[in-house]
């Protein structure tokens, strides 16, 4: 049985300079684009008692070796095919969670 380790935390600021902690809640490698699509859920007594949270989706961009180098890059808007295939893999993901 896979041990299920406490999720990796990230601290991402927004353009006024406020920072939010986010949980990793999966990993995926597009076999389309190779890129590395990495989901991301709302920590915090805000989001504790919500019934519902949204998830980011951002590239995971790696520039280095370390656990530390990569920087997440926000998905085009308009990039309705990577949008598709994020949806899809989510939907299948959460349901094999529950």
């Amino acid at each position: 049985m896979m041990q299920q380790n406490e999720p990796t935390h990230y601290v991402i600021p927004d353009g006024e300079g406020n920072e939010f902690k986010f949980a990793e809640r999966l990993r995926y490698e597009s076999p389309r684009s190779s890129k590395t699509y990495i989901f991301l859920e709302p920590v915090g007594a805000d989001y504790d008692e919500a019934e519902e949270v949204d998830i980011f989706v951002y590239e995971l961009e790696e520039y280095g070796e370390g656990d530390d180098d990569f920087n997440l890059v926000p998905i085009a808007e308009d990039d309705a095919e990577t949008w598709d295939e994020i949806e899809e893999v989510f939907n299948t993901l959460e349901d094999e969670l529950d």
